[in-house]
């Protein structure tokens, strides 16, 4: 919220000062976020007739990569979309079981055929913003299954802190790339194929969202081989 605008000269003028900022950084994100989702509408109709005219190709070979390629532009367009609308969302904080979420994220994906597992306390309440928390999650475990093949995901308490942690069967990072796979649209696997990965901004989305709600993600490879993911979130608010 805006800084209240009162008290000596020294501090209103601060104050007014902080508020313009706010209100100048909340309208750049804003107005960022109205420009993508319009690309986004006009690259959709665009992206339309494209598919319509590729179903004319004669080659029954050249219009399969012909639609996986508009395909792979339509995935794009819709993780861009959202990795920017996640930027701008100001969703409410209200206490929400961790527990109770991972939990579902798992049984989701069990029920999927995935092999997903969940180690933690029945239940445990945090303050967050559910949505974009859930998508975090969801972004980390289905990265565990491509990559990795299963997702063993453990809930705990640590200093005040809800520590999660995911570990897949995968190859696991090299540490000097570890800080690396958060940037965005950054991926280690370098052929670009949707076959064998996305478009590099699930890790990127799932760090911005943590760090909103006073947490963090780290990268190890566990010491039974595989990946590890530890996510720390605050148990209050400050």
């Amino acid at each position: 919220p805006p800084m209240p605008e009162h008290g000596s000269r020294e501090l209103r003028r601060a104050a007014v000062a902080f508020n313009r900022m706010q209100e100048r950084l909340r309208r750049f994100v804003d107005d960022r976020t109205m420009m993508l989702a319009a690309i986004s509408h006009d690259l959709r109709t665009v992206l339309t007739r494209l598919r319509l005219r590729a179903e004319f190709i004669e080659d029954g070979q050249q219009q399969d990569k012909a639609i996986a390629d508009i395909d792979e532009m339509q995935a794009m367009l819709d993780e861009t979309l959202s990795f920017a609308r996640d930027d701008a969302q100001e969703e409410t904080t209200v206490e929400t079981d961790l527990s109770v979420l991972l939990q579902s994220l798992c049984s989701a994906l069990s029920d999927m055929g995935q092999t997903a597992n969940f180690d933690g306390p029945a239940h445990l309440s945090i303050p967050c913003r559910p949505i974009a928390l859930r998508r975090a999650f969801r972004n980390l475990l289905d990265n565990a299954i491509r990559y990795g093949a299963r997702a063993d995901v453990t809930l705990s308490l640590d200093n005040g802190e809800a520590v999660v942690e995911i570990v897949d069967d995968g190859p696991g990072i090299a540490e000097d790339m570890r800080e690396k796979v958060f940037q965005p649209f950054f991926r280690l696997e370098a052929s670009r194929s949707r076959e064998t990965g996305g478009t590099g901004l699930g890790l990127s989305s799932a760090r911005a969202v943590m760090r909103r709600h006073g947490g963090d993600i780290t990268l190890d490879n566990a010491p039974t081989g595989g990946l590890r993911v530890h996510v720390t979130l605050p148990l209050e608010t400050d």
